[in-house]
């Protein structure tokens, strides 16, 4: 609803509007244009594919062309305040809010833990990333703050074989080989949880099967992974690009995907508990939407 038939319905109303009322016009315009780059930004484009994502901006220019008042009404002060322009005002603000707090969520103005991408053999895109809540959900948490959740892409350019797939295997990433993002020592291992079928959840056990990686400065978790596909074991060396194990569906989670974030200094005896520090990979801040082409 929120990523295809609402942004259509905005565009819709670009040809009904009463003729010539220019007014009219430009505020569904409007209204259309901010929610769109909304939720261009920070729609989950995984479900539908990026040519979708491309095609509802081009749609509302060639729409806005063919509607455009070519003899139109003046715009009096009067018709400004009259009850539907004010709504429609109001609700055009919202949305470029969100779209300035959203652009906003893509940017990082402080050094951050430098690691290599964390899988291997495919193109993957960020589900959850970014420094608000709006480009990713786990904003609200002092620890995952900075936290990705990573999906990968099929041949037709979506995460899964249908919509919302209950069987795991459907999904893209399931099984993809997970390796290590730096060198360090293995802290903490966690292997005994199965994979569930979504949407099934276990929050009792929120990061399921999990790798935990003490490198000098700081904790990089690796969680959701596969039962019995970890292949490191607690004190063990890794370097970076070791074969840690395969992301599964256990825990806390919705559908299969690789969740990683760190937090500063030593392991803390448990999954979680201090202060989260923000990612780059291989250079790049990752933010939701964002594509990462991995060879195999």
């Amino acid at each position: 609803m929120s990523h295809i038939f609402l942004p259509l319905s905005f565009i819709l109303q670009l040809r009904h509007p009463p003729q010539g009322d220019m007014l009219a016009w430009i505020l569904s315009f409007y209204t259309a244009a901010s929610y769109i780059a909304l939720v261009y930004f920070a729609g989950a484009w995984s479900w539908f594919g990026r040519p979708v994502r491309y095609a509802l901006p081009a749609l509302l220019v060639v729409t806005a062309v063919a509607t455009y008042p070519h003899n139109p009404t003046g715009i009096t002060v009067s018709s400004l305040f009259a009850v539907e322009p004010v709504i429609s005002i109001c609700v055009g603000v919202v949305f470029t809010v969100g779209v300035v707090l959203t652009l906003y969520g893509r940017n990082l103005s402080m050094p951050a833990l430098e690691l290599a991408f964390p899988l291997r053999g495919g193109t993957y895109i960020v589900a959850q990333g970014g420094s608000n809540r709006l480009v990713n959900i786990h904003g609200g948490s002092p620890s995952q703050r900075y936290g990705l959740d990573i999906l990968k892409l099929n041949a037709i350019g979506v995460r899964a074989r249908g919509l919302y797939p209950a069987d795991p295997k459907r999904y893209a990433i399931f099984g993809a080989e997970v390796v290590s993002p730096c060198d360090g020592v293995v802290a903490a291992v966690e292997d005994g949880f199965a994979d569930l079928s979504p949407p099934e959840r276990d929050p009792e056990h929120r990061a399921g099967n999990y790798v935990a990686i003490e490198s000098d400065t700081a904790t990089i978790y690796v969680a959701h992974l596969m039962k019995g596909s970890i292949s490191v074991t607690s004190g063990e060396h890794v370097c970076k690009g070791q074969v840690l194990g395969r992301v599964g569906n256990s825990g806390n989670t919705t559908e299969p995907h690789l969740h990683i974030h760190a937090e500063e200094g030593s392991y803390p005896g448990q999954f979680s508990g201090k202060r989260g520090i923000p990612m780059r990979f291989n250079g790049r801040f990752l933010v939701r939407n964002d594509c990462v082409k991995v060879p195999a």
